[in-house]
This record gives C-alpha cells, structure tokens and sequence, in this order.
C-alpha cells in the first residue's frame, strides 16, 4: 500500500530529498512521495533499507518511529545507499523516513590559512584532518618547542599552551598536522578556527557511538568497542600492517585519522608514528591529566584514557 505524504524540511543541513515511511511487520507497507529518480526497496526478512543515490548527496540521515506521527529520531547517518536496521523485524514495527543531505560547508580555514576538509557522521561535522595552526584564535603565537636535544628540558616543564611537529620535520606537520600539548587545547584563546572548538569527551563518545559503539561501552574505559577504530583510521600506507587496516570497514567513516604518534612528557621525545594515534579532547581529568583517545595498529578498536596534560597528541575540531 502506497500513500503520499509531504516531505519534511530540514533545518540545519539541506534536505534534498524526502524519502520513505516503512512499517514493518510480517510485511511490509511502504508509504512515500519520493521524486521520480529515487526508489526505497525493503527486504522485510532482512529489515534492509536501500535506496537510489542523490547526485548531490554528501550523507543520508534515517529516522525512525513507532508511530507515523510520533517524533521521528535521527538513528545513523551513512554514506552508502542502504542500511540495515537490526532492531527491525516482527516484534519491532518502525517508520521510516530517509533524507538525502549535503554538508553546509565542506571545508573550513584556520587563523594561518590551512584549510581542512570536513565530514558528517552522525549529528556532529567534523573536520577530517588533524589540526595545524600555530596561532591561536586572536593571533596570539602558540608556542613552539623544538626537540629536547635542541632545546634541553622545555617540554617536560610547560604548563603553558605549546605544539610541535613530529621529529621537528616539515614533512611530519604536512601529512599529519601538529602535536599540541593539553594546555593549548585548553586555553582560553582558543587555538579551533571561529566556529568551532575541541570536542570534549562526551563529544568525542557521541562519535564513537554514531559509528556503532553502544552507550554503556562508550562509557567504559581501556580499549572498547568493536571495529570502531577501523571505520576513524585511513591511508593504509601510513600504518603498520595489523588488524587496524585489515578490517574490512577501516577507512569507511571518512573520518580519516591517521598514526601520528605522539611527544612524550617526561623527556620531551616522539615515539610510535605508524603505530599509533592519538587524539586530544577538551576534558579535563584532573589537575595533571585529561581525556584521550588512541587508536592502534594492531587493533580495531579504540582506547578511552586520561594521560598526562604535557604530553603532545592531535588534535581535532568539530563545528560548533
């Protein structure tokens, strides 16, 4: 049974294309008024949701509800055609709706010029590359700090925002952007491009979650989730070989993190590029330590911890 209804608008993204109420049940009902070049298939044995490319689509939101005129609610975001709604099946009757969506802004520019390409996944854009100015907001200078070998016992000692670059090397800052102790990411100037800011751990859960991780193990500790840390990671040639690069969803989530490694606190060194990521949030811990997150070659999933305000990780931005 085939009824029409009108399609809904969108408020922050473009909604380009208003497609597909399904019930369903032993079968399925599909209730839609979608444009011509767009078809909605359902497997109702499999609970599969496919549908036609939008030409001008970046992502798909799906939203469901147990009621056709209940609040519909955003359940995942995707960049391919089709989804697979688990929950779905005889015990579980669901509308749905799906929206073709275009990213308002598919890059964003620091204070120094760098400009980043972004990506939607879930609610949350993000910028898809880690980030690099050394200026903050108001055009303040970050501090810069060489090598320990150069300069003796500086980055041990900050407690003051300040960045680096793996191995002090041009090339290191290009391909994966800087390392920034925690302190920069904390201070007040602000070192996000205007728009934007550090994500805090909820933030950074919030992420995790939009890929596939539940709540409850969102909240743990250690290394948690399944391949969630595949779907962030990208360039295969970057890191070493392992499970990481060898799931089969590694690269899917256009987030695109890369194994950066890290500068060490207690004597200023860098250790584990090609290894290992490191990813900075806006939480505090305590009065020495905040909020991380690190993938690892060898892994498929991510580890949630608090490290030392000193040591030098990536950083990323999502929008305000």
């Amino acid at each position: 049974m085939i009824e029409k209804f009108k399609p809904m608008k969108g408020e922050e993204m473009k909604k380009i294309i208003l497609v597909v109420c399904i019930v369903i049940l032993f079968s399925v009902a599909l209730y839609s008024d979608p444009p011509t070049n767009v078809v909605i298939n359902i497997d109702s044995d499999n609970s599969v949701l496919s549908w036609s490319e939008s030409p001008n689509a970046d992502y798909y939101n799906i939203y469901r509800s147990t009621k056709p005129d209940a609040d519909f609610v955003n359940i995942d975001s995707v960049i391919v055609t089709t989804y697979i709604d688990s929950e779905a099946g005889v015990e579980n009757k669901y509308f749905y709706y799906v929206t073709a969506e275009e990213n308002q802004n598919t890059t964003v520019t620091d204070i120094d010029g760098n400009m980043y390409q972004t990506v939607q996944i879930g609610n949350q854009l993000w910028m898809a590359e880690n980030l690099k100015t050394t200026h903050y907001r108001n055009g303040d200078a970050i501090q810069y700090v060489q090598h320990q070998s150069v300069v003796p016992n500086v980055w041990q000692y900050l407690s003051t925002g300040a960045y680096c670059y793996y191995n002090n090397s041009q090339s290191n800052q290009d391909i994966y952007g800087n390392l920034y102790n925690w302190y920069a990411v904390n201070d007040s100037r602000n070192i996000a491009p205007e728009g934007w800011h550090i994500p805090t751990d909820e933030e950074i859960k919030e992420l995790e979650m939009a890929l596939g991780m539940s709540e409850s193990t969102a909240n743990e500790t250690d290394w948690r989730g399944t391949n969630e840390a595949s779907k962030l990671a990208d360039r295969a040639d970057l890191w070493a070989n392992g499970d990481l690069e060898n799931n089969a969803e590694f690269g899917t989530s256009g987030f695109s993190f890369l194994p950066g490694g890290y500068r060490y606190y207690n004597n200023g060194d860098y250790g584990t590029m090609s290894h290992y990521g490191h990813l900075w949030s806006a939480s505090e811990n305590d009065g020495s330590t905040a909020w991380h997150r690190s993938l690892k070659y060898s892994f498929t999933d991510v580890y949630r911890y608090v490290g030392d305000k000193r040591l030098g990780y990536s950083v990323r931005c999502v929008r305000d």
